[in-house]
This record gives C-alpha cells, structure tokens and sequence, in this order.
C-alpha cells in the first residue's frame, strides 16, 4: 500500500485528476491524504469534493481555513467575497451534504505507519502531538456540532488571539487553536504568532518549523498553506503547498517510503497575487 499526501487543492479539478493519473493512485490498494484547502480559488471545488467524498475511507482529509470559511458560507455565517469560487458548490443539490461531509473532519491527522503527522497550516511551538491532537479533536467535536458553523465564521470575521488566552477563555481558547492548526506560518519561540501572509519586521518571528526548541521537533509532519513559500522540506517537515491555483503545480509525496518521492502536476494558474 503506498501512502500520498497532496497539497493545497483549492477547487483545482483538472489538476487533482491529472497529478492522481501521474502517481497511479488506485483506491483499493492506495490511500490519499489531503493537506486542507481543498476548495474555493480553484474553478471545481464541486468535482473535488465530490471526488474525495467518493474515495471513502482511500482518502483522509484535514481542515484548511479555506474549508472553515466554506462551512461558514453554507450556513450563513460569513459572506461571499470577490475571490471566492464556491457558488456553484453552495447551489448544487448535493451542497448541503458536501458541506457537512467536509465540517465532519479532523484538524489533524497522523497514522503509526507511515509514521507522518498532517495539519493545514503548523503545530504551536509550545505543542507536542498529544497536546496537538488534544487541541485539535476539541476544535473538530465543536465543528462538527450547533455551534459549528458559529466557531467557523468567527475564524475571519474576528480579531484572533496573537497569544495564548487565558484560563476560562474556552471560544478564544478553540478559536486560538483553530487558527494555530489552519493558518499560521510565522510565531516567536516563546508562541506569539502573527496572523499575515507576510513576516512581521520584528526578528522573533520565524516560520514556524524553524524555532529550534520546537516540543514537536523530530515528529514528521506534512502541512500546506504556504504557496508563497512553494515546496520545503526540513529534517522533519515537509511543506506541499506548491501554489497551484496561482500558476504553480499540484504536488503528491509518497510518504511511506524514504527519502520521500515527489510528482508535480502543472497548473495554468485561475488567480494571480495582483488579481486577489
């Protein structure tokens, strides 16, 4: 059985076909895991849902912030934005369901074989896994109940804690984790984080992976979220948000050999930075 794990999808239909082609990826024998983001940007967040849905337990799928803020679009708690794609997902007979298939997965995902951890965006520097896995499966149980959508809205219509709240905070407490695990890239050792696309001036702030005294140092851990950055490996990491929707390539790993083994399915490209 081989183990893939694919990047920031982001509704890239053709290109998920093609990079799924290229690594002859067989649902009987195979299994798929998917970084987050696998809608909005992209022309075919539809077929892409419908399409992981359809590999059944061949696929495990992780959250991405792009995925919340579909959650919160269907159920009324956030409002469409010029550079979302997902209408025609929101109107389709199969929508509703789509949409709940999605809010019914984890934050994090790991298996003892092939031995890798995936998230969306990072763990807190301050995490082991087991706290990771704490903070995510609170973060999931709530998403996937009444105040779901609620949680989901709030991810991006809120200011989020740049630190850790305090005791009895318990929504910023689950809003703060959500945000660690979907979108962050830069934090300072001691766990402040900064929200942006961009580094903060200041010099604490590094990429997330890169604090040496980082609880989750030796644990491999595959992520996304990061096309500015493009494909990085570390040691311990392994980046694969190699910019599809931006002109970039759809990239698979297979994680269950090593060194790890790398595809690349080119993309034309549906946004630019400018035009976002």
């Amino acid at each position: 059985m081989a183990v893939y794990a694919i990047g920031d999808i982001q509704g890239c239909g053709e290109e998920l076909e093609g990079l799924l082609r290229r690594i002859d990826f067989d649902a009987e024998r195979d299994r798929l895991w998917v970084a987050g983001d696998l809608v909005n940007r992209g022309p075919r967040s539809l077929e892409v849902l419908r399409r992981l849905r359809n590999l059944g337990d061949a696929a495990r799928v992780v959250l991405g912030n792009h995925d919340l803020h579909l959650v919160a679009l269907a159920h009324g708690k956030a409002e469409l934005r010029r550079k979302d794609t997902v209408a025609e997902l929101l109107e389709a007979p199969d929508g509703r369901e789509l949409v709940e298939w999605l809010r019914r997965q984890p934050l994090l995902y790991s298996a003892a074989d092939p031995g890798w951890t995936m998230v969306h965006a990072a763990l807190h520097p301050h995490w082991d896994l087991t706290e990771a896995r704490r903070r995510a499966d609170a973060v999931a149980e709530v998403l996937r109940g009444p105040r779901g959508p609620e949680l989901a809205g709030s991810m991006s219509s809120g200011k989020i804690p740049t630190r850790e709240p305090g005791t009895g905070e318990e929504w910023e407490w689950l809003r703060f984790s959500a945000a660690v695990l979907t979108r962050t890239r830069f934090c300072t050792a001691d766990g402040e984080f900064a929200w942006g696309g961009t580094a903060p001036e200041d010099p604490r702030f590094q990429a997330w992976y890169a604090h040496p005294e980082r609880r989750s140092r030796g644990t491999p851990i595959v992520y996304g979220h990061w096309a500015a950055e493009g494909l990085t490996q570390t040691p311990d990491t392994l980046g694969l948000d190699s910019g599809c929707v931006w002109g970039g390539a759809l990239t698979a790993a297979r994680l269950d050999r090593s060194p790890v083994s790398l595809w690349q399915w080119e993309c034309p490209g549906y946004w630019t930075p400018e035009g976002a």
